[in-house]
């Protein structure tokens, strides 16, 4: 895979809505290597991480994807600049309610998923298996 073992990154603009097709565009670039299957789920999953740092931590800082070869995943990393705020994972859905499903997606799609905080960053990190 032409990333593997290192990582590339994709600074946001300041303000406004993040560029999802933009987004969406470097990482078919950045993941050029990897199955279709691996692409729509890293595509999903990620602009999934995206739109929760947008609505709920006032806007995306940086993107980050990689490729671990030891273990066959993508990984994507989203920051932001509330370390304070984390997600919530949502147990009770109403159907009704066009919100709230992004993490639950983020869940069913990666084998793994977390978030680190720092002082003034808080980073939402999802793998999602090389198929």
């Amino acid at each position: 895979m032409g990333i593997t073992g290192t990582r590339q990154a994709y600074e946001f603009p300041a303000g406004g809505a993040p560029p999802l097709g933009e987004v969406r565009a470097w990482l078919r670039q950045q993941l050029s290597d990897v199955g279709r299957g691996t692409m729509a789920d890293t595509e999903l999953l990620t602009t999934e991480l995206v739109t929760n740092a947008h609505e709920h931590a006032d806007g995306v800082a940086e993107l980050r994807v990689s490729v671990a070869s030891d273990r066959d995943v993508v990984r994507v990393e989203v920051d932001d600049r509330r370390p304070h705020l984390r997600p919530r994972r949502v147990t009770k859905q109403d159907p009704t309610t066009p919100h709230g499903r992004g993490l639950a997606l983020v869940e069913a799609i990666s084998t793994e998923w977390g978030v680190a905080t720092g002082t003034e960053y808080k980073t939402v990190w999802a793998e999602i298996p090389v198929l």
